[in-house]
């Protein structure tokens, strides 16, 4: 059919008229309208996980529900995706996740069976594959760690023990550091710990731990003093005695073996001094030994031993020496009587059976030379070996004290004088008390150079200061005519002054201490219960004698005593021990000293320049003269008044 062109005018017209009015409309719509090469994200979706919730403390074997929230935060719809949860690395569940419009969430629940105590990872991600296109696709997965275990506790250990310096001292407080970590799942409470030293708790404070959170470490200081040297062993044990709870109760302890300083005496022969200092032939020279302790550690009691050689003699002996502190300087005693002229070497060893322990062993020696020279003076052997004063003192009444010298220098009241000749004493030692009737007394010989240690009594007379003498013999006495009954250890003479003090009638409850050396036991195979002192008085007497104790070295012993006089320890086994002959015994020849008398050295008898004088058989020639003589005069007078 064909148009007019009229037709075609009123069309135009029309058209013309509409398209004001509709042009904004499509306009509008145009922008509605995406464009493929427009990459604004306002008109995308965006997916998300929005939520991976999961219980924070999941036990080992119990069902435990994960919940993971999508959401949709874009702009626009999203179409049809999954869902896709890791456990650990492994995919265990996936799910379909519709489309969702602007702001709208799907959620999914997947039940969990944890199998072992330990970290888990959990990751959950949508639209892995990349089926919809969203505004970013950068956000699409959440990560998270759960721990599981059967019980969420702290776990204390202790990673080490620092001492504040590389050794400690014995005695010395020493600061420690206590390195303290929690490697449990959960915070610890406030602690309390314990150390021992060498596996023993002392006396001490608590330490103090702080609360830990999980990981936290603390360092903490404690204190203690060490009990020995060399390797000490310091435990320390954390949550003693608390009732905290921990995953393991088993890893609380910590031990670190910490060096102690060795601090040792030092025993050093500072000087050794002789009396008289020029010595001559028979003289009894007293050695003296000075000591000292050079450590920095009290030194225990040793024994010093001595060598004296030269002009063909060989002689040694020991003495002992007491405890010595640190800086003090301690003396021994011996003494030596020379029977020939000429020089010989003095050899002193300290600690010489290596009892202490020191910190130089290589200095302990001293060697003296000594020269002995002939006698200036005649002397016999029955001339005293010692000079003694009997004037009275004013010191007389002093309290009594100890006294360890030789007896040139002997000189107070009441000290003893010795008979023996000075060549038949190997050693001797002096102490002095004060004797007052009721009041007891005991002397104690501390230097420890004869057998005898001690001499006790209650005096029955006042003799006021007197010096008891110990002399340990070479051989027999000169006051005894037989030799002791039995195996002998030791003869020996023991003078109370020389006023009688020792006699019988001024003393009563006496004993005597004595030891015996181990080594002269065992050498011999003798039986300890048969030793036994023996003292003579006209025969040798045992005296009741019973052990009393005994040590390394020694034994000792003790013996209820008559009197003072000559005495032999001896292995008894009851032989007979009279002297025939000497009936007045020798306690009637102790009653005739003196101060100034001589020894009387056979009974009752004194030989003076090998001549016998006998005081009785001279009363007898003057008796006999002397009576005739008597009656004679009185018949003269008789006859003369009769006239």
């Amino acid at each position: 059919m064909k148009v007019s062109f009229f037709h075609h005018l009123t069309y135009m017209l029309i058209i013309t008229m509409l398209i004001p009015g509709i042009l904004p409309f499509m306009v509008a719509a145009a922008e509605d309208i995406p464009s493929e090469n427009d990459g604004n994200s306002t008109v995308l979706p965006d997916l998300v996980i929005e939520n991976l919730e999961y219980p924070e403390n999941p036990n080992p074997g119990d069902y435990q529900d994960i919940q993971i929230n999508v959401k949709n935060q874009g702009a626009a719809a999203s179409e049809k995706t999954t869902l896709v949860l890791y456990i650990n690395g492994s995919a265990v569940d996936h799910w379909d996740v519709p489309g969702l419009s602007k702001d709208e969430s799907s959620y999914v629940t997947y039940t969990w069976i944890p199998i072992a105590e330990g970290s888990v990872d959990l990751r959950a991600v949508v639209d892995e594959d990349g089926l919809v296109t969203e505004s970013n696709e950068g956000n699409n997965e959440k990560t998270s760690t759960v721990t599981v275990a059967k019980e969420f506790l702290s776990d204390l250990i202790i990673e080490d023990i620092v001492p504040e310096s590389a050794e400690g001292e014995v005695g010395k407080l020493l600061n420690l550091t206590l390195k303290v970590k929690n490697q449990g799942n959960t915070a610890s409470e406030k602690v309390q710990a314990k150390y021992y030293i060498n596996g023993t708790a002392p006396n001490q404070a608590d330490i103090q731990i702080p609360a830990l959170s999980e990981g936290g470490q603390a360092d903490v200081i404690f204190t203690l003093v060490p009990d020995k040297e060399g390797q000490m062993e310091v435990k320390v044990k954390i949550d003693s005695g608390t009732n905290v709870y921990e995953s393991n109760e088993d890893n609380n302890e910590f031990t670190k073996i910490i060096d102690v300083k060795t601090i040792l005496p030092d025993l050093i022969i500072e000087s050794l001094s002789l009396n008289p200092e020029a010595p001559e032939i028979g003289d009894n020279i007293t050695f003296t030994v000075s000591i000292k302790n050079n450590g920095i550690r009290d030194s225990a009691s040793s024994e010093l031993k001595y060598y004296i050689s030269g002009t063909n003699v060989t002689q040694d002996g020991k003495v002992s020496i007491p405890e010595i502190a640190v800086g003090e300087t301690k003396t021994g005693i011996f003494h030596w009587v020379p029977e020939k002229e000429g020089n010989v070497s003095v050899r002193l060893v300290a600690d010489s059976k290596n009892a202490v322990r020191e910190d130089d062993e290589t200095n302990n020696e001293l060697t003296k030379a000594v020269s002995i020279s002939k006698q200036t003076t005649s002397s016999s052997e029955e001339s005293p070996v010692s000079s003694t004063s009997n004037s009275d003192s004013s010191s007389s009444d002093s309290s009594s004290s100890d006294s360890s010298s030789s007896s040139n220098s002997n000189n107070n009241m009441g000290s003893a004088v010795s008979k023996e000749p000075a060549k038949n004493v190997e050693v001797k030692e002096l102490a002095t008390r004060n004797i007052m009737s009721g009041y007891h007394v005991k002397y104690d010989f501390v230097q420890n150079v004869t057998c005898v240690t001690y001499v006790e009594f209650d005096p029955q007379k006042n003799f006021k200061k007197t010096t008891a003498t110990v002399e340990v013999l070479k051989g027999k006495s000169i006051f005894v005519q037989k030799q002791p009954p039995g195996r002998i250890y030791r003869q020996l003479n023991i003078w109370l002054g020389n006023k009688g003090a020792g006699s019988q009638d001024s003393l009563k409850n006496s004993y005597t201490g004595f030891k015996v050396d181990k080594e002269w036991i065992n050498n011999n195979s003798v039986d300890e219960s048969n030793i036994t002192l023996l003292w003579y008085d006209s025969k040798w007497q045992p005296l009741s004698t019973k052990k009393t104790g005994e040590d390394k070295d020694y034994v000792y012993f003790e013996a209820r005593t008559t009197a003072y006089s000559c005495f032999a320890i001896s292995e008894y086994t009851g032989e007979e021990g009279t002297v025939a002959g000497d009936e007045d015994g020798i306690q009637e020849t102790l009653r005739s000293w003196n101060g100034e008398g001589k020894a009387i050295m056979n009974g009752s008898a004194e030989r003076e320049g090998g001549i016998e004088k006998n005081p009785m058989g001279m009363a007898k020639i003057l008796l006999a003269v002397s009576l005739p003589l008597f009656m004679i005069i009185a018949e003269y007078f008789v006859l003369k008044k009769k006239i």
